[in-house]
């Protein structure tokens, strides 16, 4: 009866008429507060999950979307990946003009497959259809299955409201369970916690969320996810090809998967003397690390490998020595494999590269998305980035610096968080002598020193050959015509890595002149960021990336011109950011530019947007600024 009720609802919400002439759709109209900021509107999204054992089960689903106009076509594209575990099993759609007459049908036949991905090895294959209508609004309509298979470690994510500029009218959600079963759920947002009821053998968990306005996708906004409603739900106790676990915490978790590292850190007896000599004259156990961390980095490389339980498995130690690679479970298990037979204690850790935040109280093998591995020494810590040989020995990078962490031990797992650096220390230096030529030419001079995730940002520069190195350092100026001599660059690869770069720049034309005037630019280097509304502001500020920006530039005058005007300076300090930017006239023959920009990550309330804006309107017009010269009679 309550499957009965449920289907009631929807179609209800969702009259089909099926007339000699021709199919059509009767929609009630879209409220005035669901079309605010809305490309498309979500009016109905119904999921179904039913438990047949703890090997298999059902995912049924139904999207009815109508795409208000052409920025929310992409909303409306059906894509689904499949795998060992999940495979999908029927598909059918409908596409509705606005009067809700019938555009076309599609079925299984009609979607693309592509067996595709950037890893070596994968079982994925995925499914997609590209909607085409030329006139808007229309309605879309999906329905499909998913069978489940060898095992369920979780069971679907809801997230009915999956993109920004997108409202949604109603949608639900059921799980449908043996009565013995206890499952976890975890909510996000608007979404309630699921209500039991019984219906014989089974337990039948259902909720619902409806009339969610849209979310403007504004700039400096923080992950969709934080705004919309969002239920997870996994099973506690779990099969999952073979294996068994409990998800009933992290520590549970962390303890079956610490099963799944068992027996794969046996090494070959070939590389026992290997390992011997490239650490016979270090003195510390840190020394040791780095020796086989170099190894690592010159004897194996980096593929993405996604096979059956392999996406949460590493490859033997054995087979990554044979085969010189793997993927970022693989070379870290290796690594683990080659301190240990050095006697050097490490943990295999788990995380995730895009979310820095797990949810403490819900563990889910897929909040995390990435291994690297821990060595706690006496006196220090080492996080090992195993994947990326560029990155230096002891260097936390950006994508995993302050995110939670899941150390995979033999008594369970265990959350930590990695250490950040200060924004502060994220910073690049620039120093600039210009020589200015009365016709608008010249040449400089330029020093450029990018430390931490600056840094980061060359890592692939010194692998480029020497007319892309030059290719690279045009496009980071506004001077594309510039013809650059004399690059030399060199990295320090340390806890704190630096990139120095040194070249010399010609140019025809780095002023514009107008009669007896050349109007100077006054820093080529930086753009600031595309202009900002001045509107109203929904969300909080999100910045993810704090950094700091110091640039002095030197212009030398021609012969013959004075100065006639030269910028205001500027000086604005929020608790986002500062920018200073100060011009001196050097007796008249030269002039100095002093720039420094501090951004602070974090968030702001939107009580300072408006600041916000007009910080940005300045940082803008510092560097785009002209300084005016005149020819001298």
């Amino acid at each position: 009866m309550k499957n009965f009720c449920f289907f009631v609802l929807f179609l209800f919400k969702f009259s089909i008429v099926d007339t000699a002439a021709q199919e059509k759709v009767i929609l009630p109209a879209i409220a005035d507060s669901l079309k605010a900021n809305a490309y498309s509107v979500v009016r109905e999204n119904r999921l179904q999950f039913i438990y047949e054992s703890d090997v298999s089960g059902l995912h049924k689903e139904k999207l009815v979307l109508t795409v208000l106009n052409e920025k929310g076509t992409e909303s409306a594209n059906f894509i689904y990946t499949s795998d060992t575990f999940r495979e999908l099993v029927k598909f059918n759609g409908a596409i509705y003009d606005s009067s809700g007459n019938l555009i076309r049908k599609m079925k299984m036949a009609d979607l693309k497959t592509s067996e595709y991905t950037d890893e070596l090895a994968s079982d994925s294959k995925t499914y997609y259809y590209e909607s085409t209508v030329a006139s808007y609004p229309y309605t879309i309509v999906y329905e499909w299955d998913v069978k489940y298979k060898k095992g369920i470690i979780a069971f679907p994510v809801f997230i009915p409201q999956c993109n920004f500029n997108q409202s949604l009218e109603n949608a639900s959600f059921q799980l449908v369970l043996p009565n013995a079963m206890d499952p976890i759920f975890k909510t996000k947002g608007e979404m309630l916690m699921p209500k039991k009821s019984q219906d014989g053998k089974n337990s039948v968990y259902e909720t619902m969320v409806s009339n969610c306005t849209a979310i403007e996708n504004e700039p400096f906004t923080d992950a969709l996810s934080s705004f919309v409603p969002i239920l997870y739900s996994v099973p506690r106790q779990f099969s999952y090809d073979k294996t068994r676990g409990d998800m009933s915490d992290w520590k549970t978790f962390g303890l079956w998967q610490y099963g799944l590292l068992t027996g794969r850190d046996i090494l070959p007896e070939t590389i026992r003397p290997i390992l011997a000599e490239i650490s016979k004259n270090c003195q510390t156990d840190r020394e040791k690390v780095k020796a086989v961390y170099d190894y690592l980095a010159k004897t194996s490389r980096y593929v993405s490998i996604q096979l059956g339980i392999g996406g949460l498995q590493p490859m033997p130690a054995a087979e990554v020595y044979r085969l010189g690679f793997g993927d970022c479970k693989g070379l870290s298990n290796y690594m683990f494999a080659m301190l240990k037979e050095l006697g050097i204690h490490s943990v295999y850790t788990v995380i995730n590269t895009v979310n820095p935040r797990l949810i403490h109280d819900f563990a889910s093998a897929n909040q995390m998305n990435h291994v690297i591995l821990q060595v706690p020494l006496e006196k220090d810590t080492l996080w090992l980035e195993c994947t990326n040989p560029q990155l230096p020995f002891g260097y936390i990078h950006r994508s995993i610096a302050g995110h939670d962490a899941l150390l995979i031990k033999n008594t369970g797992g265990e959350v930590c968080c990695l250490p950040s650096y200060p924004d502060t220390l994220n910073k690049e230096s620039l120093f600039v002598n210009i020589e200015l030529a009365g016709d608008g030419g010249g040449s400089m001079d330029v020093k450029q020193n990018s430390e931490l995730y600056q840094y980061e940002a060359l890592t692939g520069f010194v692998n480029l050959d020497l007319e892309k190195k030059k290719e690279f350092i045009r496009r980071g100026i506004d001077l594309t015509q510039g013809s650059i001599s004399n690059l030399t660059y060199s990295e320090l690869k340390s806890d704190l890595p630096v990139m120095q770069m040194n070249y010399r720049l010609d140019y025809d034309k780095y002023s514009s002149k107008t009669g007896s005037r050349l109007f100077v630019p006054v820093n080529i280097f930086r753009r600031g960021v595309k202009t900002l509304s001045a509107g109203k502001r929904n969300h909080p500020l999100y910045i993810s990336y704090g950094y700091a920006d110091s640039d002095t530039i030197s212009f030398n005058l021609p012969d013959g011109y004075s100065i006639e005007a030269l910028p205001k300076s500027i000086d604005i300090e929020q608790p986002f950011g500062s920018f200073i930017s100060i011009l001196k006239n050097e007796g008249g023959k030269r002039i100095t530019v002093i720039q420094k920009l501090q951004i602070n990550s974090g968030r702001y309330d939107t009580k300072f947007y408006s600041a916000f804006v007009n910080f940005w309107s300045e940082v803008n017009k510092g560097y785009a600024n002209k300084i005016i010269l005149k020819k001298m009679e």
